[in-house]
């Protein structure tokens, strides 16, 4: 029992499930995006992820797998994540240039309850 804190379970629905650039090589960190789209731009921010985010950053060299759920049960809404061959990808040029687009100049400012969590293997199961 944890004191202080709360655990609540999510029914994730899948919605987008991309094989990325460098498939097959194991994933050493995950990077997972959590967020709730503001009133009005569930829709837009669907198209955004569909079209143009998840396979722009799963083309990535170093992104091996990038998918996308809907939380079922509560905030947030929205839960991306990648598996990445390394943390170092997030700050590749390649990783940025797909970030900077104008669609995601556009979108960005209509997430809400944003949290971005970095995961790395600490090497426990080698």
């Amino acid at each position: 029992r944890l004191m202080g804190a709360s655990a609540r379970w999510s029914r994730l629905k899948g919605v987008l499930d991309l094989p990325g650039a460098s498939t097959g090589v194991q994933a050493l960190a995950h990077y997972a995006v959590e967020t709730d789209p503001e009133s009005g731009w569930a829709e837009e921010l669907s198209r955004w992820y569909a079209d143009e985010h998840l396979p722009g950053l799963a083309s990535v060299p170093g992104c091996i797998r990038a998918r996308r759920f809907t939380n079922l049960d509560h905030p947030p809404e929205s839960f991306a994540c990648y598996d990445l061959t390394s943390l170092d990808i997030l700050g590749t040029p390649a990783w940025l240039k797909v970030r900077q687009t104008e669609w995601s100049d556009r979108c960005r400012p209509h997430f809400t309850n944003t949290l971005r969590t970095r995961f790395e293997q600490s090497g426990i199961f080698e």
